[in-house]
């Protein structure tokens, strides 16, 4: 049997020795080649991030719109970030991708319990490179509220008169979900240190890229691009500029409840409906936002049926199961502390529509300035790895069948990604701030990437590449933007 060989210029070498298995796998010249302009569009795709992040270096990037009358102020006094710090950093990731490509097959578990400890470390050690202590940002009523507020209140009194407007809440607890106050007071039971409060919030956070593993893993059966969709997310920028900020933990709720649909798609055990219906009400509880991202659920429910793991008749049972679930929690605490989940939620949204109002930020400037702040902070390679796979998707239509339910589920994930970024900026609900309040949906344009990063020969150094550019962008921000100013 013979071996084809291939290095980054394209060239076939041939060998007589099998594969794993016995079977060799050809290469043609015309994969060769397409594989070539892959890599070289993702080193182009990192050139461009690393340019931006000299920009924002030199301080001529501006997160936000002096127009729209809101942006992202710069530090007064800056430290000095060691570039052999630097350099440590990125031969951690280094070494965190190169063994974790090797292993993940073969020791899974292990694997990612290591890689999740390790990438906790790094994150931290990116996040020196901003002169703001975290303990200081956790009790600080002007960059969150909620660590006095939880102080201050009991959970019950906190839902009971949530829509009392008597209650007088410090700084951003005033205008949000009550549930990031009583995820504080969970925490304030074990401690009330801020600076262990804040450690917490991020391993908390970091629980989003296991699930985000298993969501790969599970809808592409391939764990390697699950290794890399957990890397991304430990290095999004826009997640590493808001420690410990609660918008880091978002992204944790809303894909705990798309990891419980897709197990239940697997399984078929109402359970798993049950448990979604109370992650659902969790989420909203917590943060409303993310529930835009349903229309990615629609995506995996159609693959679900197109491959005959679900029968139309069972959508019924998914509403049914799910909604009990759901009515369940929301019926324990309105018996209990008379907390009306919907009026909460109603509540919230009209503050977020009279904000814009007050503050006079025009719907038509940050329909455009919005999605440049969002490039950056959801990392620049990965955005334009999003873009790429979308327009190539788009040019295949042909090959597409008019029934969605006989599309692949990677075509059908970044049309739904896509379909939810429209709606989010359409709506102009968030106008300004998006660094911070589309960390959430940031998170779903990373499975792309490592999608993308899975079908490219000896790839490993190429993703370590992305993920080094994540790094620096990281970096380069976080010394000169002050993003939560205390």
């Amino acid at each position: 049997m013979k071996k084809i060989t291939f290095n980054l210029w394209g060239k076939l070498g041939i060998s007589n020795q099998a594969g794993p298995g016995g079977n060799a796998q050809a290469i043609e010249p015309s994969q060769a080649n397409s594989g070539t302009e892959k890599i070289l569009f993702i080193l182009t795709a990192c050139s461009v991030g690393m340019l931006m992040a000299l920009m924002v270096d030199y301080g001529n990037f501006i997160f936000g719109s002096d127009l729209g009358k809101w942006t992202y102020s710069q530090f007064d006094t800056l430290i000095s970030f060691s570039k052999w710090k630097l350099g440590f950093i990125l031969v951690l990731v280094g070494l965190v991708i190169f063994l974790g490509s090797k292993l993940i097959r073969f020791h899974e578990k292990s694997t990612l319990a290591a890689v999740f400890i390790a990438t906790l470390f790094i994150q931290l050690l990116i996040h020196t490179a901003s002169p703001v202590n975290i303990g200081k940002l956790v009790e600080s009523d002007n960059a969150t509220g909620f660590y006095s507020a939880a102080l201050a209140t009991s959970p019950g009194e906190i839902l009971r008169r949530f829509n009392d407007p008597t209650l007088d809440l410090p700084g951003h607890a005033d205008w949000n979900m009550p549930g990031k106050i009583l995820f504080f007071q969970i925490l304030q039971a074990f401690t009330t240190s801020a600076q262990a409060i804040a450690y917490f919030i991020i391993v908390f956070s970091g629980l989003g890229g296991l699930l985000l593993y298993g969501i790969t893993r599970r809808l592409f059966h391939d764990p390697q691009a699950g290794f890399y969709a957990l890397i991304l997310y430990m290095l999004i920028p826009a997640k590493l500029f808001f420690f410990p900020i609660l918008n880091i933990v978002t992204p944790v709720w809303i894909l705990l409840c798309l990891y419980l649909f897709i197990v239940y798609t697997d399984k078929k055990k109402p359970v798993f409906l049950w448990l979604l219906g109370v992650s659902l009400f969790l989420t909203i509880l917590f943060e409303p936002s993310p529930l835009v991202m349903g229309i990615l659920f629609v995506g995996v429910l159609l693959e679900a049926l197109g491959t005959r793991k679900l029968q139309f008749r069972d959508i019924w049972k998914i509403l049914l199961h799910t909604g009990l679930g759901f009515l369940l929690l929301y019926i324990l605490l309105y018996a209990f502390f008379s907390f009306d989940l919907f009026g909460a939620f109603l509540t919230v949204l009209r503050e977020a529509a009279k904000f814009n109002t007050e503050y006079e930020r025009p719907y038509t400037l940050w329909l455009i300035v919005n999605n440049f702040e969002f490039i950056y902070s959801a990392g620049i390679p990965v955005i334009l790895i999003f873009i790429y796979s979308v327009l190539q998707t788009v040019g295949q239509w042909r090959s597409l069948k008019l029934n969605p339910l006989a599309w692949p589920m990677e075509s059908l994930y970044l049309l739904c990604v896509l379909a939810s970024f429209l709606f989010i900026v359409l709506t102009g609900v968030n106008r300004g701030e998006v660094t911070r309040l589309w960390i959430y949906l940031a998170v779903f344009f990373q499975v792309p990437t490592a999608l993308f990063m899975t079908k490219i020969p000896r790839n490993t150094w190429v993703f370590y590449c992305v993920a080094a550019t994540l790094v620096v962008q990281a970096v380069a921000a976080l010394g000169k933007i002050d993003f939560i100013s205390l």
